[in-house]
């Protein structure tokens, strides 16, 4: 929730000085002294494009967090990520004055929005765990010793997502030099396609010291001598997926025209290269089943453990083909 406001406050900040004041600045060659005005040329009016379309592919590298993953028995693998949208950009315009007249040159804020796709995949597993519970109360509601062993266990999820991103820009994208810009902004995004695997063996029993006594072969206790699968045991996975995630993103970088005023022709295409975070602001998935015989152990059985309230962090970069409308 305190990330959420962040963002929210960020935004609140950066689009107070994205408004612009619309009205009729020039009464019979007058102009209205409430509004602020300054000279400026016209090439420097002409060579930021006031509307423009975007096409953006981005690369990045997620990692899926939450308290179970981050037990220091796991191994999580680098993940990949890829995002692909075409977004609507529209620069804000402020007055000023130009051979005496108030025209309507670009501010340094602009706003967009757009439609997309993004695809995350990541894996963890762990060669060997063990751990022991101790004063366990068993279904029975005899106080035990539960000891449990693990072994080649791991756990791999793909997500992909349709994308509504809006966000506001802050910079003048120039059709004549190389010119930098940061982007903030917000992601709305629907699930279209899950996956989720798991894989590895366990053995466990139960020591009662009252009895003195040690079971290690009783299914309905939850005891095996002989290796049972972690995943599947009661007849499917149960796969807690959100629906929908908003997230939040930042990003910065570079906007290079293909072409100069010394060539007298304006840019009508610009590359645009960046450093982009997301990070997603809800969950990805909500928690996930009670462990199948046990509570309160470290690895939960028969759940995809990387999906359990979790969030995806995701650093990365993007190219931009900007065409200039």
């Amino acid at each position: 929730m305190k990330k959420v406001m962040f963002f929210v406050a960020i935004f609140a900040t950066v689009a107070s000085f994205a408004q612009v004041k619309v009205g009729n600045n020039l009464v019979k060659g007058v102009v209205d002294t409430t509004q602020e005005v300054q000279n400026i040329s016209l090439k420097t009016r002409m060579k930021v494009p006031p509307k423009a379309l975007a096409f953006n592919l981005g690369y990045g590298f997620p990692s899926i967090n939450n308290a179970l993953v981050k037990q220091d028995f796991w191994k999580k693998k680098i993940g990949s990520g890829v995002d692909f949208n075409l977004d609507f950009r529209m620069q804000f315009q402020k007055k000023a004055i130009e051979d005496e007249e108030v025209v309507n040159v670009p501010s340094l804020i602009a706003m967009g929005v757009g439609l997309g796709v993004s695809y995350f995949h990541q894996s963890a597993r762990f060669d060997a765990f063990s751990e022991t519970l101790t004063n366990y109360t068993d279904i029975d509601g005899d106080k035990c010793d539960v000891s449990l062993k693990y072994k080649n266990v791991k756990e791999s999820v793909s997500l992909t997502y349709l994308d509504i991103p809006f966000y506001l820009e802050i910079g003048r994208p120039s059709r004549v030099k190389t010119s930098a810009y940061l982007k903030l902004g917000f992601k709305a995004s629907f699930l279209v396609g899950k996956n989720s695997q798991g894989e590895g063996t366990f053995t466990s029993s139960g020591y009662y010291p009252e009895r003195e006594v040690t079971l290690d072969d009783v299914d309905v206790l939850g005891y095996y001598k002989e290796d049972k699968p972690c995943y599947n045991i009661i007849g499917g996975m149960f796969n807690p997926f959100n629906p929908f995630v908003l997230w939040g993103s930042v990003s910065a970088g570079v906007n290079i025209p293909f072409s100069s005023l010394e060539k007298n022709k304006l840019a009508k295409l610009m590359l645009r290269i960046s450093a982009k975070i997301d990070y997603s602001l809800t969950p990805v998935s909500r928690i996930g089943l009670e462990d199948v015989y046990f509570t309160g152990l470290s690895y939960s059985l028969n759940n995809i453990n990387m999906l359990n309230k979790s969030r995806i962090f995701s650093p990365g970069f993007s190219l931009s083909l900007i065409y200039c409308l």
